[in-house]
């Protein structure tokens, strides 16, 4: 019986020490409400962290846009520049307010569906580059109108 017991100890504590070792390190601080707010001039970063149940602890990257005639709008700045990590999980959630759009960043191979009015949609992809690269919006010639901007993997 004694060497039962000190056997589920022993399982015990070497998955803890493993899940403690492959945790993911936090390098931001949270808010109360786990969303970080990053803010310049030229660009506005949202971070939000979701866990994912079918996967062990995967954080997500979570970037709340807005399309209108000819810009993308995100906590107010149009155009903003987007700043994640190399490897970061992002998804993209996406409402069209203003006619006919979606998302598009061809790098990664990553697409919203196009959304009239009032609709949304989502798209995610891993971050598996370093670089600077252009999102847009697809639809017709919203891109050569300024319907784009800089999505910054560093």
């Amino acid at each position: 019986m004694l060497k039962v017991l000190i056997t589920i100890i022993v399982v015990v504590l070497l998955v803890a020490g493993g899940i403690y070792i492959f945790k993911p390190a936090k390098t931001e601080p949270a808010s109360s409400d786990n969303e970080v707010v990053t803010e310049t001039q030229d660009e506005v970063t949202t971070e939000s962290s979701i866990t994912n149940a079918n996967e062990e602890e995967q954080e997500e990257k979570v970037f709340i846009l807005t399309g209108e005639n000819f810009k993308f709008i995100m906590n107010g700045v149009n155009n903003p520049d987007i700043k994640v990590k190399e490897g970061d999980k992002i998804r993209i959630e996406f409402t069209s307010t203003k006619g006919l759009h979606d998302w598009k960043i061809d790098e990664f191979n990553a697409a919203t569906e196009k959304v009239n009015d009032g609709s949304s949609t989502s798209v995610e992809f891993v971050a598996d580059k370093k670089g600077t690269f252009e999102y847009y919006c697809s639809v017709g010639q919203h891109r050569a109108e300024g319907m784009k901007g800089n999505f910054v993997v560093e």
